[in-house]
């Protein structure tokens, strides 16, 4: 599949590439033919030049040839005419000819100057005209250069990623065989079984030997039986895990040829895990180690936990009556995401416990210091009470004082006894303990639970002690 998806993405690439440099021919197309609509343009004003140059050039050659044939015309009429007319013919003929030449190469300079000034004229408007051109001719170069260049540098960099990809999905697959070649020898996969479970009860939170048990080794009658793991619950409860991988047929299915060979694998898988199913059932974990381990109360059933989804997937696929036959054994399916919401329900339980312990500890301790405290306030009471006794009694004293021992001292003072120290004055005491709350009270006459007996009592055989 990744194969698949690297091809498509490199021919979606190439396509891409290929689309955007058909627009840049395109433009670069479009570009080209406007400079060559100028450059054609450029060119016939040239050639107006030039036919302008070659008629001024014809018109000069037709005067010349003029000038030749009156030079030529003088010559035979010199001949005839005497010397003397000659000599004068000559003489004239040659100031008009020497004033024609004149002429001739003054109009002819002038005519070479005015050419000359109107195709250098001409040659500068057609630089200026033709210097956008050029640069953007060269503009055009030089995109076609940098965008070949980038081109060649994201095809290069696709390349090399794809090859990247093809190494990465050839190690990829080779180390998918080595799994699965490591996976076809049954000690492996019952090890790899056993791990997945061990990390599925580390990552709920659960701990070994708390919560949980790996592998007890156990003996009854039948003999010697390890199951993979058991789920210790709150309230001497258990619940047993066996670990199952049957990777063989599902393993053997990737690399079928037809789909009638991998139909086949896949009901072999199927049966396979329905027999580990059945195994399980067999073993009657539950009544072995209720009878070894009396002190836990084993729920019925066992969990048959395989280490992947698409394992089970695949068996319901070609099996649909595998979960209800399952539950009929006693054996409940799990795979690593149904397990991990198990083993959360078994640590909330486990929380929920720690939390009822608690509340019940608090609650005995509360009851034994209610006990506690109705002992203390016995003492305090019997304190009050004897506090009241012991006033009535001074208050009792005093009075007999005063109404028969200090009548008799007045008598006898009256009489002349006298004494060296003055007889001081007794009053009596109003002031009386003050009486316990009303609260207090109440649970001081309020009778004692039957949790707080066994404290009252060792209160008070310490307080007596």
């Amino acid at each position: 599949m990744t194969a698949a998806f690297v091809a498509v993405l490199a021919i979606m690439v190439a396509l891409w590439l290929k689309h955007r440099t058909k627009q840049d021919t395109a433009r670069r197309d479009d570009e080209r033919a406007r400079m060559e609509v100028a450059l054609e343009e450029a060119r016939t004003r040239e050639d107006a030049a030039n036919l302008e140059r070659a008629q001024l050039e014809a018109s000069l050659q037709v005067t010349r040839e003029a000038a030749e044939a009156q030079r030529t015309a003088l010559q035979q009429l010199s001949s005839e005419l005497g010397d003397r007319l000659l000599q004068q013919q000559a003489s004239a003929f040659q100031a008009t000819t020497a004033a024609l030449e004149r002429r001739a190469s003054s109009e002819s300079e002038a005519i070479r100057a005015a050419y000359e000034a109107a195709t250098a004229e001409r040659n500068e408007r057609l630089h200026l005209e033709l210097q956008p051109v050029h640069e953007t001719l060269q503009r055009v170069a030089d995109t076609t250069v940098a965008t070949d260049t980038r081109s060649a540098s994201e095809f290069t960099r696709l390349v090399t990623l794809v090859q990247g990809l093809n190494d990465e999905q050839r190690a990829h697959r080779e180390e998918t065989r080595k799994l699965q070649d490591t996976l076809r020898v049954s000690q492996v996969r019952g090890r790899y079984g056993e791990w997945t479970l061990q990390r599925a009860l580390e990552a709920a939170g659960l701990q070994e030997r708390v919560h949980y048990v790996m592998q007890p080794a156990l003996r009854d009658e039948e003999g010697l039986f390890r199951p993979d793991a058991v789920l210790l619950l709150p309230q001497g409860r258990a619940i047993v895990v066996d670990s199952k991988a049957p990777l063989q047929h599902l393993l053997d299915a990737q690399h079928a040829s037809t789909q009638s060979e991998k139909t086949a694998l896949l009901d072999r898988h199927a049966k396979a895990l329905r027999g580990h199913i059945d195994q399980l059932a067999s073993k009657g974990y539950p009544a072995r180690m209720s009878a070894v381990v009396p002190d836990r109360v084993l729920l019925d059933g066992a969990l048959l936990f395989v280490p992947a989804d698409a394992v089970l997937d695949a068996a319901y696929r070609r099996d649909p009556k595998l979960l209800q036959h399952a539950a009929g054994q006693q054996v409940h399916l799990v795979s690593p995401a149904s397990l991990l919401t198990v083993l959360s329900a078994v640590e909330q339980l486990w929380r929920q416990d720690g939390r009822d312990q608690r509340a019940a500890e608090i609650e005995k301790i509360g009851a034994d210091l209610l006990g506690r405290l109705g002992v203390v306030l016995g003492h305090v009471s019997g304190v009050q009470r004897a506090m009241t006794d012991c006033v009535a009694a001074y208050n009792a004293l005093t009075t007999s004082l005063e109404s028969r021992l200090l009548p008799i001292a007045r008598r006898m003072e009256e009489l002349g006894v006298r004494t060296r120290e003055a007889t001081p004055t007794i009053g009596e005491i109003d002031t009386v303990p003050r009486e316990l709350g009303p609260r207090l009270s109440r649970a001081l006459v309020a009778p004692q639970t039957d949790v707080t007996t066994m404290s009252v009592a060792s209160d008070e055989t310490a307080a007596a002690a």
